[in-house]
């Protein structure tokens, strides 16, 4: 079997109890969690749920079953090969010494990223990609000192003009008690 890295995308009522039994539902399986990320969906009282993980495809189809069947989930997909849009944030704070100036704002330039705030001897970089892309910029600034990272966990969204695997809100909440 193959384990390759999975996004599953949940919308859950905007409750802890909600979220804490989707948590559980994962939890329970004891599978390799890459990233874990929640926040406000377009509907008021609903919230987003994206979980990053390495599995099979077979495991992966079973927990969405799963997550669809829990209390307080309106609907679970899984994004499979190129039919998700999946991106982190990161903001990390770099050293900026007497000469490096130039070359860090060379390196972020590079990977489109943005300086959010500036101090006299460091400097916030903001930027959003990929995992990998995110990693990248991350290892390019380390020769300069980068001194703190803070990245949010990868969030998703079906990909424009895809119908495949994805959900629409007014037909889950139609199906809800």
């Amino acid at each position: 079997m193959v384990s390759l890295p999975h996004t599953i995308s949940v919308l859950l009522d905007e409750s802890l109890l909600s979220l804490n039994r989707a948590v559980g539902v994962v939890r329970r399986r004891n599978l390799p969690i890459d990233s874990f990320s929640v926040g406000p969906a377009l509907t008021p009282g609903v919230s987003r749920l994206t979980i990053t993980l390495s599995a099979d495809q077979a495991t992966t189809d079973r927990l969405v079953g799963a997550l669809r069947k829990t209390s307080g989930v309106r609907e679970a997909v899984s994004y499979r090969g190129g039919e998700g849009v999946a991106r982190e944030l990161a903001l990390i704070k770099v050293r900026v010494g007497r000469g490096s100036y130039g070359q860090v704002l060379d390196a972020i330039q590079l990977f489109r990223a943005a300086v959010i705030d500036e101090g006299p001897e460091e400097v916030v970089v903001q930027v959003a990609g990929s995992e990998a892309f995110v990693v990248s910029l991350i290892r390019a600034l380390e020769p300069y000192g980068v001194v703190d990272v803070a990245r949010s966990g990868t969030i998703a969204l079906e990909r424009a003009g895809a119908a495949a695997g994805s959900f629409s809100l007014s037909n889950s909440q139609d199906e809800q008690p």
